[in-house]
């Protein structure tokens, strides 16, 4: 999502001394974190997204192909494993994300549905150079979202069998989902790229301090970008994307509503705040993430890991029911007007506020 939310926040993880002395083990120093981050949860997350992103294209060049109910469900699982990590990115989204335009690219919304209904009604080429000349707003995760499922909740659910049908009598939306496939993993596949190598980003983050580092010039800079990132996405999840359609009952800036996907959204939005926690993709602590560093000051890291933990239990309760036996979407649970779902989204709010502020306190040098 294009749109950010960002409240800078007084971090100063430090390296050395600063740091303060650990009670029982020492703390990583702040570079052999940094080095570990870079590589091992930002470059890795990044190189499994272009992987997950090749293997969308291909489901949508197979669905251009054969127009078939298989290949629709294949697509649209492709479509959710390459957008989780995307979500989870977004807790990191600095460096050539930013800079060389990949997330316009990649995430626009609200999606033209205007401009994107005259592109397909008209007849200026559909390949993979025209798309990528095209504005974010008719491209990216979410056109292929709306191509692949075609109907926001309140017009109902669209089969895979009825998706099929609809994609067999258009070949020019099975062109276009092809291409658009192919433009989402040029800007994947380029991000990734972009980390790697022997002056990628990431050589550049975990240089920082040093001559091999035009871009950090000191640790405590580097250290400030990866904890600003946390809390940006905390605070565009809690204002944004769960304050705003809550407080004016609205479905405009909800994203992901095609394919139902906007509370798996906001969950892999936390799991991204967890993996720069703790160091790793895997929700393991690897012992050289920035909890390491908080460890070393002597904060109480287990608020954090408890408040992780909350808030990840909040979102997914988001829509069940007092019954147990059905569960809304999250754009059903805003619309619903039901206090219980209210209470619930209320509920998810306040606990990724309380992680944001238990964020701050664990990296604040004070």
């Amino acid at each position: 999502m294009t749109r950010r939310i960002f409240r800078p926040i007084p971090l100063a993880l430090l390296a050395g001394a600063i740091l303060g002395t650990p009670s029982v083990h020492a703390a990583p120093a702040a570079e052999r974190v940094l080095a570990h981050t870079a590589a091992q949860v930002i470059t890795r997350n990044y190189v499994r997204l272009a992987s997950a992103t090749s293997r969308l294209a291909e489901r949508l060049a197979d669905l251009q192909e054969t127009p078939n109910a298989e290949d629709v469900i294949a697509a649209r699982a492709a479509w959710r494993e390459a957008r989780a990590y995307w979500e989870t990115g977004e807790a990191h989204l600095f460096g050539p994300v930013d800079i060389d335009g990949h997330d316009p690219a990649m995430d626009s919304w609200p999606l033209d549905r205007r401009e994107l209904g005259q592109l397909m009604a008209g007849s200026a080429s559909l390949d993979a150079r025209g798309v990528a000349g095209l504005d974010g707003d008719v491209k990216g995760f979410h056109a292929i979202e709306f191509l692949l499922w075609h109907q926001p909740v309140a017009e109902g659910r669209e089969s895979a069998e009825r998706a099929a049908e609809r994609l067999a009598e258009q070949p020019r939306q099975r062109e276009l989902l092809a291409a658009l496939g192919v433009d989402l993993d040029d800007h994947a596949t380029a991000m990734a790229a972009s980390w790697r190598g022997s002056d990628g980003h990431a050589r550049q983050l975990a240089g920082a301090g040093t001559p091999a580092s035009r871009l950090y010039p000191a640790v405590r800079g580097a250290l400030q970008e990866l904890a600003e990132g946390m809390d940006g996405i905390a605070d565009e999840l809690a204002a944004a994307k769960l304050g705003e359609p809550l407080a004016s009952g609205r479905l405009d800036g909800v994203e992901s509503p095609y394919a139902r996907n906007t509370r798996a959204d906001m969950q892999h939005n936390v799991e991204g705040i967890r993996n720069l926690w703790l160091g790793s993709l895997d929700g393991v602590d690897s012992g050289l993430g920035l909890r390491a560093l908080a460890v070393g000051k002597g904060v109480d890291v287990a608020a954090v890991d408890r408040a992780l933990l909350v808030a990840n239990g909040r979102l997914a309760a988001i829509g069940e029911t007092d019954g147990g036996n059905a569960r809304l979407a999250f754009a059903e649970a805003v619309v619903s007007g039901d206090a219980a779902q209210q209470a619930r989204i209320q509920a998810a709010v306040d606990a990724v506020r309380g992680l944001q502020e238990r964020l701050v306190a664990a990296l604040d040098e004070e």
